[in-house]
């Protein structure tokens, strides 16, 4: 319950006006293969902070956290914004802490990652979070400059798991466990044992960053906009050793940080009723220096292009995009590397891909709102298929409660990153009371 106390501490402490929530949340796994952990459904009650983005607080804040009642490992505390704002002048402003900014729209409209790290508790359903750090931003009526700079570096908050006796325990059905044996030429079979050598956590979170960003355009009409930013990957990379043993083997993975260079450029056009936009996201990363026992990962420089559409027809919303990756992939080097097995590290959950998006929003008498919306996910080249819904429905006084389901497919015995999660299908039934 410490997430919850936490909450309600920084609630108290703000003079800002924070709608805070406490949220209770029911998961059900509804694969009829499903045998991820010992029970397919779980409780959850927490709380959650939100502060209106398009106020002139001092303190913005969008926090949710939520416990796993019996289930520790699925709890988690999502920070995606905590900053202190500062006005200069009638243009500029100054900001300090956690905050969220449209870096890229292949970021926005495909969560992979690049600019900011990411919530991926739930892999299959990745949020994007701030980047920490110190802000500087000046907007103008057709220019708009930001800058970015930090000395820390908070990378992609994973699903939590457990180790014991170096085997990985089914705790966490988010954590998709590594092999537990190996075969040899012989037809040996032989279990694994795997051993976390965690880095000091100041090698982790005392790293640089900085980065830019240009806008020109309207609100309303045409725009284009560029970003550049160098600073470490969101995810860590794993390099790893093998020691044989008379009966087992012995696998130390250890994880670095490693910096990579990021652009991206986009072109559109926006209407109240309309965004139409083309994007693309250059990233060359640094594969990191492993000592020669261990097999490491190089990753290979990547771009990313994407066409997004999105329409709105009175209380309707509609979308449509497309997205592309050239290169972008993850190779090793080492005593034991093999061209046949995939990396240990990762990059990019899928580098091809179209969606679908439909939403309908309405509010009733000033008393209530309903919110739906479905989007569909597909990639013909890893090849996965998501389908998300979400309904929520709104009482403004105070209760709201929603129901989201996800659904996952793969092809059989395919390379996508989605296939360990196959037989994740979930639904979640979840209801809200403002305090």
């Amino acid at each position: 319950m410490g997430i919850f106390m936490t909450l309600m501490m920084i609630s108290s402490l703000s003079h800002s006006e924070i709608r805070t929530s406490l949220v209770g949340e029911g998961l059900g796994f509804i694969s009829e293969d499903y045998e991820n952990t010992s029970q397919k459904s779980f409780g959850m009650i927490g709380a959650q902070l939100i502060s209106d983005s398009k106020s002139s607080d001092l303190l913005q804040l969008n926090i949710k956290g939520l416990y796993a009642v019996g289930q520790s490992q699925l709890s988690y505390l999502n920070l995606k914004e905590l900053s202190f704002n500062f006005a200069i002048d009638d243009t500029s402003k100054a900001s300090i802490g956690r905050k969220l900014n449209s870096w890229s729209k292949i970021d926005d409209v495909w969560n992979l990652g690049y600019f900011q790290p990411q919530m991926r508790w739930n892999t299959l359903a990745p949020e994007n979070q701030g980047l920490s750090g110190i802000f500087w931003e000046r907007n103008q009526t057709r220019f708009k400059i930001r800058l970015f700079g930090s000395p820390i570096f908070l990378p992609d908050q994973g699903p939590n798991y457990d180790i014991k006796d170096g085997q990985f325990q089914n705790s966490n059905p988010w954590f998709p466990s590594p092999p537990q044996n190996v075969s040899f030429q012989n037809g040996v079979l032989l279990p694994i044992d795997y051993n976390i050598e965690k880095p000091e956590t100041s090698d982790v979170i005392f790293q640089t960053s900085y980065g830019a960003q240009l806008e020109l355009g309207d609100e309303q009409g045409f725009y284009s906009q560029v970003s550049g930013m160098y600073k470490p990957s969101n995810q860590l990379a794993l390099g790893y050793r093998v020691v044989g043993v008379v009966d087992r083997v012995r696998v130390d993975i250890l994880p670095k940080v490693y910096y990579e260079t990021d652009f991206a450029t986009d072109i559109g056009y926006r209407t109240t009723d309309m965004d139409l936009s083309v994007s693309v996201v250059y990233s060359k990363p640094k594969s990191p220096e492993y000592e020669p026992q261990y097999n490491a990962p190089i990753f290979e420089d990547s771009t990313t292009g994407s066409f997004w559409a999105r329409f709105k027809v009175e209380t309707f919303r509609f979308g449509i995009g497309y997205l592309d990756t050239s290169g972008g992939q993850v190779s090793e080097k080492g005593p034991d590397a093999s061209p046949d097995r995939k990396a240990l590290s990762q990059r990019l959950s899928y580098r091809q891909a179209y969606q679908i998006e439909a939403a309908y929003n309405q509010t009733f008498n000033k008393s209530y709102r309903i919110d739906l919306s479905v989007n569909y996910k597909e990639s013909t080249f890893e090849p996965f298929r998501i389908i998300s819904a979400k309904s929520k429905l709104n009482l403004r006084g105070p209760w709201a409660f929603w129901i989201d389901a996800i659904l996952v497919d793969t092809e059989e015995n395919s390379e996508s990153y989605f296939e360990s999660f196959k037989n994740r299908d979930l639904v979640v039934l979840g209801a809200s009371y403002d305090i």
